[in-house]
């Protein structure tokens, strides 16, 4: 063991806490905060992010390198796969398809019910939410779906929850998750929030219940594709 390794496995949990949730969005948390005050640029139109392949690439960059990182940071404390039950099954995909439909049916009822409510503030926000660039890379898209449904599974609720579980409990450890899936989806307006905060509550609850990720993965990477794709665009249509 060297001494590197030694000092990591003497941090306490907090820090290791603080450690793993800046290190995997500091960075994503920072920048959605500041893009709400921002209403032009060179990725934004009409106020919205524009998701392009330098966007993309970009994302798929900056979560390779800090799951690295942190995968490595967590091995050294002791963390396993199993720990966060990342497991492959045919059950947990079955799951995943019907978290999958679960979403979309939450994300259609509470948007349409903040729609009654706050009209005026729901169509400014569509006017600002995050679209695809119609010429986006296919393959860029499934790639970068791809790393990003893991990335933010494995850490936002694997990490997060399994963490907090125990110490804190699991409404605690759900709600700490849930927060901070949201504040790393801020750029996507008032939509987004809407959409996120049951999102996140769900996607909390059936990991804490079932202690598998794979069927989180596995939802998030299908939406992350239908969302930037032609058939999200064809679905927003109807």
């Amino acid at each position: 063991m060297t001494p590197l390794h030694d000092l990591i496995r003497r941090l306490p949990p907090g820090v290791e806490f603080l450690v793993v949730v800046c290190g995997a969005f500091g960075m994503p948390i920072f920048s959605s905060i500041l893009s709400l005050g921002a209403g032009s640029g060179a990725s934004h139109s009409g106020g919205g992010v524009v998701f392009n392949d330098a966007v993309l690439i970009g994302i798929v960059v900056f979560e390779v390198v800090q799951a690295v990182f942190l995968v490595w940071f967590l091995r050294v404390r002791g963390w396993t796969l199993e720990k966060v039950g990342l497991r492959i099954t045919w059950r947990g995909t079955g799951i995943g398809w019907l978290l999958l439909l679960g979403t979309y049916v939450l994300a259609m009822v509470a948007q349409h019910l903040a729609s009654l409510a706050l009209p005026a503030q729901m169509q400014a926000g569509a006017e600002r939410y995050p679209v695809s660039d119609p010429d986006v890379n296919m393959q860029l898209v499934f790639i970068a779906s791809t790393v990003n449904g893991m990335f933010e599974e494995i850490f936002v609720a694997g990490y997060i929850i399994t963490a907090l579980r125990d110490a804190r409990g699991i409404w605690t450890a759900i709600n700490v998750s849930t927060v901070v899936r949201l504040l790393y989806h801020l750029y996507q307006g008032p939509i987004g929030v809407v959409t996120i905060v049951p999102m996140g509550m769900l996607y909390g609850y059936v990991y804490a219940r079932t202690r598998q990720l794979w069927p989180l993965m596995f939802a998030h990477v299908l939406i992350d594709i239908v969302g930037l794709s032609q058939l999200g665009r064809w679905l927003e249509d109807l």
